[in-house]
């Protein structure tokens, strides 16, 4: 596997805290590997026919939604784990737990090898126009691996924001 490469871009941003105009850091994307980029690339490694690769392929997508809407940690070898977080203000005592509302999330812990590549990617810095912004409907995660609000995903493998309680 070659050495991933990530561009990273200037964007417009308004500080929550200050409420002042200024500039965060995104990572532009390297592309999109949608099912039809998955199946046409992975059928190239296989005898299987592609409509049977892809049945396979929306079989296996089919059980693993099935597992995380019965609540259960999925385990994807070499990719990662998707699981829960859950997350609410700290109390002292356990019973005050019972209290303070929480915020229940789904969370992506990255294998070793994923984490590892990211975490040793080469960065450069993008030209004005270049390259796609993160999309919004599952990339949320912010520089630093911390989630955008409700995402729960982590960069880093390790449960994100203060006082998640995860499992799995």
């Amino acid at each position: 596997m070659s050495k991933l490469t990530l561009k990273l871009s200037k964007s417009k941003a308004i500080n929550p805290s200050t409420k002042k105009m200024g500039y965060r850091t995104t990572v532009k994307s390297n592309g999109k590997a949608d099912m039809d980029t998955i199946i046409e690339s992975a059928s190239k490694n296989t005898t299987m026919h592609k409509a049977e690769l892809r049945m396979a392929f929306e079989l296996a997508l089919d059980v693993v939604s099935e597992a995380l809407t019965n609540g259960q940690t999925v385990e994807l070898k070499g990719i990662g784990t998707i699981g829960f977080s859950c997350s609410g203000a700290w109390t002292e005592t356990a019973d005050e737990q019972k209290l303070v509302e929480h915020k229940i999330g789904v969370a992506f812990y990255p294998s070793q090898e994923v984490n590892a590549a990211v975490q040793t990617a080469k960065t450069s810095w993008t030209k004005d126009g270049e390259g796609e912004e993160p999309s919004s409907d599952g990339d949320n995660t912010q520089q630093g691996g911390k989630p955008s609000q409700g995402s729960g995903s982590s960069s880093t493998g390790t449960p994100s924001g203060e006082g998640d309680d995860n499992e799995g």
